[in-house]
């Protein structure tokens, strides 16, 4: 009984050892394959490709150590606090090398959420998310960071603002906002959000006499409300009001938008 015993383990232990090495293999074929560019499937990352680590400080440290990844819009691995995080990279968009901080497209998730929850980041890198407010302070001390941010209504219109300057306090300082230096064809909805601490639905600092983050349903640098609203309700069709998805100076009006994304990057 002992040696049948003993017999079996043996088996067992080669079953496992066979296992390693042919897992092993898949690997290096897989990474091959990625090195050939085979595994890319329209401007998004296979689940194959993230067998190949690809990490950086931001996107555009990425796209400086691995210059195969330009075009590559994607998720991708950057170092965050403590550990790494995924985040989705502009890789096309003027040149490239855009951290994505905020995506809405089809209102999937939900922007309503409390302070934590915007400290710590939210949604899906592929898809709709907030990055989050510590990391957004992480990748915008490192170095100076410009912000763009592209808009596109349910028409099919789009619009784009850049700003020279963009930087997010610490915690203790409630997130403070320095966002300055506009350029761009949407007009400039972010300069009276300037110099403004973050606000949620349960944490109160805007210039309000109520809530603008609870009265609009979701987090932002609310001054006495905003202009623009990247993380107001989301529509499924164009409407007319202050409380959705917006950016008042585009045309100077509150039309509800279809997508926008919110994307840094270092001031080259």
């Amino acid at each position: 009984m002992v040696k049948q015993n003993m017999e079996g383990i043996k088996n067992l232990d080669a079953s496992v050892r066979n296992m390693k090495t042919d897992f092993q293999k898949l690997l290096v074929l897989q990474n091959e394959a990625i090195d050939n560019n085979t595994n890319i499937i329209g401007d998004k990352l296979t689940c194959s490709d993230r067998l190949k680590p690809i990490f950086g400080t931001n996107c555009a440290d990425i796209l400086k150590r691995y210059p195969d990844t330009r075009w590559k819009n994607g998720v991708y691995d950057i170092f965050g606090l403590n550990r790494t995080k995924a985040v989705y990279c502009d890789m096309t968009t003027d040149n490239g090398g855009w951290t994505v901080i905020q995506r809405r497209v089809d209102g999937s998730v939900d922007f309503n959420n409390n302070w934590t929850e915007y400290k710590n980041g939210f949604g899906f890198a592929d898809h709709e998310y907030w990055i989050g407010n510590d990391m957004l302070h992480r990748l915008t001390s490192q170095k100076p960071q410009e912000l763009r941010v592209d808009m596109e209504r349910f028409n099919g219109e789009k619009a784009y603002a850049v700003y020279s300057q963009f930087a997010v306090g610490n915690e203790t300082s409630k997130y403070k906002l320095e966002v300055n230096g506009y350029s761009g064809n949407a007009g400039d909805s972010l300069d009276y959000n300037n110099n403004m601490k973050f606000s949620t639905p349960d944490e109160d600092n805007d210039n309000y006499s109520g809530s603008c983050a609870t009265e609009f349903k979701s987090g932002w640098w609310f001054s006495s409300c905003s202009h623009a609203k990247p993380n107001g309700q989301y529509t499924d069709s164009e409407k007319t009001g202050y409380e959705y998805v917006s950016w008042k100076h585009w045309k100077n009006s509150w039309i509800s938008l279809k997508t926008i994304k919110l994307m840094i990057r270092p001031r080259f």
